[in-house]
């Protein structure tokens, strides 16, 4: 999905690069609501990141440094990644949950490469649903980049009918 999403991501949610998948993504949009029929599965998308200059810190070449990117103090230092489902929370501060780093070769800001945070989330019952998702970035490479840490809480509504 990393791969998926790679453009949508990169253009802040633009439409015109939203991908045809299977799943309903739920990414931040006015009203942050979506609607969708019984069986469907979602994709959250959680958060980004590319290798757009100037890049943040040491941006992996493969998989097996993401981990230490995305979650280490030096870098980004990403902790307390979660979502919550109707009150249910699972937490997201795993290597598991990153995609990439995934090939960007048509990317619209001269990126090269992207990680993404999401999750999978499978048919939720009919009726209207709450889904928040919250994390943080507070790194030193994040930090010395951004100029402070960053926290995040979005909420959404999914609706099931």
């Amino acid at each position: 999905m990393a791969a998926a999403v790679a453009n949508f991501s990169i253009t802040g949610n633009d439409p015109a690069y939203y991908p045809d998948t299977p799943f309903q993504i739920i990414y931040n949009r006015p009203g942050r609501t979506f609607s969708v029929k019984p069986g469907t599965f979602l994709y959250l998308k959680f958060f980004f990141i590319n290798d757009a200059k100037p890049t943040i810190g040491d941006f992996p070449t493969d998989k097996s440094e993401v981990a230490d990117y995305v979650f280490g103090p030096d870098q980004l230092g990403g902790h307390d990644h979660e979502v919550e489902i109707d009150g249910q929370i699972t937490s997201l501060d795993s290597p598991g949950y990153v995609g990439g780093p995934v090939a960007t070769p048509n990317s619209p800001d001269g990126s090269e490469n992207l990680l993404q945070i999401g999750a999978f989330v499978s048919p939720l019952k009919k009726g209207t649903h709450t889904i928040v998702i919250r994390g943080v970035f507070d790194g030193q490479a994040f930090v010395d980049a951004v100029g402070g840490p960053f926290a995040a809480e979005i909420t959404y509504t999914v609706i099931v009918e």
